[in-house]
């Protein structure tokens, strides 16, 4: 009895040991989430890149991954069918060097 109770308490502790040892990883660093909505002031489609200014700011430069969704209602457009004065709201992540738009909506076009 003495046997099966030391046992069962020596696997408990390896249990709690190994248990610690799993929640003490070391943490990954996370992409820092952009997210914004405003006019599009600038497009250089050379460099992939877009300036949003948002009513916090005098203008952003943002680079459009290659793999973003560009988005106007249902319909899907390419960053060449964008143009300046469009309100959008965008999405994506700032890896420290620049800021990566993986998602674009267009919220407001204005009609010819």
């Amino acid at each position: 009895m003495r046997t099966r109770i030391s046992t069962m308490a020596t696997v408990l502790m390896l249990g709690l040991v190994l248990g610690s040892a799993a929640i003490a990883q070391v943490r990954v660093t996370e992409k820092v989430n952009v997210a914004a909505t405003g006019e599009i002031t600038a497009i250089d489609a050379a460099t992939k890149s877009l300036t949003v200014k948002s009513t916090n700011d005098a203008g952003v430069v943002y680079v459009v991954a290659d793999s973003a969704s560009i988005m106007k209602g249902a319909t899907k457009l390419a960053l060449a069918d964008l143009q300046k004065g469009w309100s959008v709201a965008i999405n994506g992540h700032d890896d420290g060097t620049r800021k990566l738009l993986t998602f674009i909506k267009v919220v407001k076009a204005p009609t010819p």
